[in-house]
């Protein structure tokens, strides 16, 4: 799923109906929050852009910036976001009615009966509208594969095991019912296996998102690795970014690999996309906090205190998340004093400062957004 901004301010418990709609608020509170600097109009068409390139690779998702769908997890939670695979949207849960969640004996990642029972307690408080009952699928033939997300998703994309899954599956369905399975439904073809399951059961049938190694996201990266290699873009995997080769306040390139000495990879511009802590893109030490390729100012408290909260899952969020690169309105990395550092980089993602994506629900919404936008303007220097 793509989330556009599930909470703000993020201390509020309810989610927001609408991120386009407190865009405004998130102007007031955070100025320099990655939104703010793209703008509404850029918002909308970045996730429009994505959306056609989901579409064309025969991965459709549904939804909009201006409402926000509210989706179960496999835990039985709920998660606000604001785009997400067409294969989902049967989930939603503002839809009245029963649904039947359906597992697979022996996929560890997946117990039916946990998410429909946390479910129903949602539902008892007033907080979705559906109702919930849990069944478990004895083992299917796999051919000798482990039993695991991956390998499920492979299997249902041919045709005999969708046939052998829907003989099982149809004396297990009622009347009316909506089937919720684990986002196991096709690895390749995703969309024609779900079209095709619809078919054979007759009935509504959605995805829930399961922990890594996520499904949904390795189409998404496959389809999107297929059209930039179609566009004739090189894509390198493994290799890290080394020593930067700087001319003044432009940065010519980078050392890939195990050597600092070389061979120099150079282009006319950059976009830095490192992430926050957990991608490698910001480290600390005991009293810093610093930006890991290029050494680009962080701002951040002096007192370490103040980079955490001592309640751990508070809803405000962890200060650190809010730590990052200070970006222009170009996405362009800026000194303490506002200036730009190099003419020629930019920025994109969660390696910008002021969001947190954990605590907002913003993570996809903002690389989107910021991707969009920095990788034009890097674009149109040639």
């Amino acid at each position: 799923c793509i989330d556009g901004l599930g909470y703000f301010p993020t201390s509020n418990e309810n989610f927001l109906p609408s991120p386009l709609n407190a865009l405004d608020k998130l102007r007031e509170s955070l100025p320099h929050h990655p939104y703010v600097k793209v703008g509404r109009e850029k918002i909308l068409s970045s996730l429009a852009y994505f959306q056609e390139l989901a579409s064309l690779g025969g991965m459709p998702y549904c939804g909009s910036f201006e409402s926000t769908v509210l989706l179960p997890t496999s835990l039985g939670t709920f998660h606000p976001t604001c785009l997400a695979p067409e294969t989902m949207k049967g989930g939603t849960l503002t839809i009245p009615g029963p649904v039947l969640l359906l597992g697979f004996k022996g996929l560890k990642d997946f117990s039916p009966f946990l998410a429909a029972e946390n479910l129903n307690i949602l539902r008892a408080r007033g907080a979705v509208a559906s109702s919930f009952r849990a069944e478990t699928l004895g083992r299917l033939d796999l051919g000798g594969k482990a039993l695991n997300a991956v390998n499920l998703a492979r299997a249902f994309d041919e045709e005999d095991f969708r046939n052998q899954f829907s003989r099982n599956v149809k004396p297990l369905l009622k009347t009316g019912e909506r089937l919720g399975l684990p986002a196991v439904l096709g690895f390749h073809s995703s969309f024609e296996d779900w079209a095709d399951l619809k078919k054979k059961l007759d009935s509504e049938i959605f995805e829930l998102p399961l922990p890594p190694p996520s499904v949904p996201g390795l189409r998404l990266y496959n389809l999107l690795r297929n059209h930039f290699r179609d566009k004739g873009v090189r894509i390198v995997i493994g290799l890290s970014a080394l020593n930067p080769l700087i001319d003044g306040k432009k940065l010519m390139g980078f050392a890939l690999g195990g050597s600092k000495q070389g061979p120099f990879y150079k282009a006319p511009a950059f976009v830095l996309a490192t992430g926050k802590f957990v991608g490698g893109g910001l480290d600390s030490d005991r009293g810093k906090i610093y930006e890991t390729l290029l050494d680009l100012p962080v701002n951040h408290p002096k007192n370490r205190g103040e980079w955490f909260n001592p309640r751990i899952l508070a809803a405000t969020g962890q200060p650190f998340n809010r730590f990052g690169v200070e970006v222009d309105q170009n996405l362009q990395p800026v000194d303490h004093q506002g200036q730009v550092i190099y003419s020629n980089l930019f920025a994109a993602g969660g390696i910008i400062a002021q969001a947190d994506s954990m605590s907002e629900k913003s993570g996809g919404g903002v690389a989107i957004a910021t991707g969009y936008v920095a990788g034009n303007l890097a674009a149109a220097m040639k």
